[in-house]
């Protein structure tokens, strides 16, 4: 953007307390005004903003044009509200800050928010229009509440100073913010970006990257925005990836997000070493009884049940069968995808676990039996 200085011209009239705008039509144009001066400055580092108000005592000029953010937004933070607007003082003082300023390059523009009703004569806005037109001083009007009141007089200004369309009138609606209004209008966009003065526009919006938020104004949210976007854009072009291979990444993705942890090393390493779509049915088969191996030897309730079998946690022949628990696999297995458990040789398998755990208790019947044959010929030998 080329280099540029700019005032700001605000109204502090009493009609600026009125609520048509969130909160009020002064803060609404505080945002508005801290918007514009925000990428005034940034469009081009020699670029400089001044501000001056309206109303109260007078016009007064509360920054000369400056390059320093912030004595700009110190400026601007603490505007006093009373009496009435000078529309054509105002103009007239805005011209004499930019003649004296200190760096004398670059173009003149003076932005004016119009909140209140311009009391000044058409035939005198016309005439100081023409003075600034003659000056080569650009004005860009930004009317909000009063628009209806002031538009003929407002329309006919901007006829009169226009300069190969460098100078434009920008109409707010009641009820939206300003800011987001003049974000794509040339206010904001420039004279290439707007398309005339009607304040649309389809160029391109100002900060973007960072949501529409000037990060000179507030760095963190437009930090925050900013990583928000990136990292829809990167959801956004992960999905559009597993897309193209006829959805099956995202079938992937929910098998995978479906299937229960493993506490067991060799499960995972199992899952982590094989690619699923080789797979067959034995493939899975193995790896879901690694996996509730896994599951039940971590489990509280598979530890119990090991312990009732056993007879106490030692391990052995009880552990073993209390980990290939024909039940729990069956579940387990009928809960994964494209395994049918009906399948001669997975009943088979069940049926063999099955078969070495009635032999274990089997055994361990015997044993109490034999034990208690014994008690019983003690206790008969003692009697004797």
């Amino acid at each position: 953007m080329p280099l540029e200085s700019t005032m700001v011209c605000l109204d502090n009239s009493e009609w600026m307390r009125n609520g048509d705008y969130t909160p009020t039509r002064m803060e609404a144009q505080h945002d508005a005004a801290n918007l514009v001066c925000g990428s005034k400055t940034q469009q081009n580092p020699e670029s400089t903003v001044g501000i001056l108000t309206m109303a109260g005592s007078g016009v007064q000029v509360l920054c000369s044009p400056t390059d320093d953010m912030g004595k700009i937004l110190t400026a601007s933070s603490n505007i006093k509200i009373g009496g009435k607007s000078g529309f054509a003082s105002g103009l007239q003082i805005a011209q004499l800050a930019l003649k004296h300023r200190k760096n004398k390059n670059g173009g003149q523009r003076i932005v004016m928010f119009v909140g209140s009703p311009v009391e000044t004569e058409e035939k005198k806005l016309v005439k100081i229009a023409k003075q600034l037109k003659k000056g080569n001083v650009a004005v860009d009007l930004v009317s909000m509440g009063e628009s209806e009141a002031n538009e003929a007089k407002l329309t006919a200004f901007i006829e009169a100073v226009n300069k190969n369309s460098n100078s434009h009138l920008v109409t707010i609606p009641r009820g939206v913010l300003p800011s987001d209004v003049l974000i794509t209008s040339p206010v904001i966009t420039g004279e290439e970006g707007g398309g005339g003065g009607g304040g649309g526009g389809g160029g391109a919006t100002m900060f973007s990257e960072f949501g529409g938020v000037d990060p000179n104004l507030d760095p963190e949210l437009a930090m925050v925005l900013r990583m928000s976007m990136e990292e829809s854009r990167a959801n956004a072009e992960g999905q559009a990836d597993a897309g193209g291979d006829d959805g099956g990444g995202e079938a992937k993705a929910a098998e995978t997000a479906d299937r229960p942890p493993s506490s067991a090393g060799g499960g995972e390493q199992a899952a982590a070493g094989m690619d699923e779509e080789e797979m067959d049915e034995d493939s899975l088969m193995q790896q879901a009884l690694l996996m509730s191996m896994g599951e039940t030897g971590a489990s509280s309730g598979a530890t119990s049940s090991s312990s009732s079998r056993g007879g106490g946690g030692g391990g052995g022949k009880g552990d073993a069968a209390s980990f290939l628990d024909p039940g729990f696999v069956e579940g387990l297995l009928k809960n994964l995808p494209d395994v049918n458990p009906d399948d001669p040789a997975i009943q088979q398998a069940l049926n063999n676990t099955r078969g070495a755990n009635d032999d274990d208790d089997d055994e361990e019947d015997d044993g109490d039996s034999k034990k208690k044959k014994k008690k019983d010929k003690k206790k008969k030998k003692d009697k004797e």
